[in-house]
């Protein structure tokens, strides 16, 4: 219970404020102005914490990685060499030089001369230029139509009848070109194509790449149609062409672009391989799979060259494609600040 003795007037009240108010109490104040006395308060002026961006996040855990580097490093030389070296070689890919055929590498031909008396390193940056094409082309058109495929598949089939048998066909449709003997119909109909032009090859390589990154996408679509955010745009009436490109995509942006970056390597490996064989880049253009096509076992400088070229391209678009997996993963160790 209270005190009656305890309950001030109003004059004691008014006594109370006039001691304990700054203004009214110097030694009161001058304690408060004392900044021994103040709180803590966060610096207006000072620095903040820095706020860094999605992309800015990414490209430094990046760049943090060594391997990264030193695959930009290997790619960025083999880009410029491939785009400038013929520019002031003194030969062409199908120059003849017969007293010189078998000699190793001299001061006027880098790489040799092989038996046809064709210079090695002439037709090697020839080849690396039309092996970077065809594996960068072909690594995006898979892609593409892993998209349109696997990302159409996922999304339509959950919306009732109609939708689980448009995705029953898409996943028939992958299911199909997968049992297809793929290496048996691009030897078939690469040197009809090539006689039409090489860059053909692109195509014909992305045709039978594409059905493992299609149903890793229908997997991961399925998984996004279920989240709030999608089911919200599906009732708002949201275009589903929209729904897709804005909400479904970003969020499988760096599988996507981790699984391209790979691609690339499998491509060109894929048309070496065609060529190397005979069934891949025709005359008159070379690739890397023609150049090695003409070894010489007894001649080492014929086919090591070209074969070092080759897995320098592929090992430096490797170390890039694992770089930037880590990135993008968080819960790798490189993502780590």
């Amino acid at each position: 219970m209270t005190n009656p003795g305890d309950i001030r007037s109003t004059d004691d009240a008014s006594e109370l404020r006039r001691q304990t108010e700054p203004d009214a109490n110097p030694v009161m104040g001058s304690a408060l102005d004392d900044p021994t006395f103040r709180e803590d308060e966060p610096a207006g002026d000072g620095p903040g914490i820095e706020s860094l961006s999605r992309g800015e996040l990414l490209r430094r855990r990046f760049l943090r990685n060594r391997g990264a580097w030193i695959g930009m490093v290997i790619f960025t030389v083999l880009v410029l060499m491939a785009i400038f070296a013929p520019m002031f070689y003194q030969y062409g890919p199908f120059e003849r030089d017969l007293r010189n055929s078998l000699t190793g590498p001299s001061q006027f031909h880098w790489f040799g001369v092989n038996e046809n008396g064709l210079d090695i390193f002439a037709r090697t940056m020839a080849g690396l230029r039309i092996s970077l094409v065809i594996g960068l082309g072909t690594a995006v058109l898979t892609t593409f139509l892993a998209l349109v495929v696997g990302i159409t598949a996922g999304y339509i089939g959950g919306k009732g009848k109609w939708g689980a048998i448009g995705d029953g066909a898409l996943v028939n449709l992958i299911n199909l070109f997968l049992v297809i003997p793929s290496l048996l119909l691009l030897m078939l109909f690469s040197p009809v194509l090539q006689s039409a032009s090489w860059l053909w090859m692109i195509p014909l390589l992305a045709l039978f790449a594409w059905m493992l990154t299609a149903r890793v996408l229908r997997a991961m679509t399925q998984q996004l149609v279920r989240t709030e955010y999608v089911e919200a745009a599906k009732f708002m009436g949201v275009n589903p062409i929209i729904t897709m490109v804005r909400h479904i995509i970003p969020n499988i942006a760096s599988w996507i672009i981790i699984d391209t970056t790979l691609g690339v390597s499998a491509a060109i490996l894929g048309e070496t391989g065609l060529s190397f064989i005979g069934f891949g880049i025709q005359y008159p253009q070379v690739s890397l799979g023609t150049v090695l096509q003409d070894y010489n076992i007894s001649a080492p400088y014929t086919w090591i060259p070209p074969a070092a070229v080759l897995a320098a391209l592929v090992i430096s678009i490797n170390l890039m494609g694992e770089a930037l997996r880590d990135a993008l993963d968080p819960t790798s160790g490189s993502s780590r600040l």
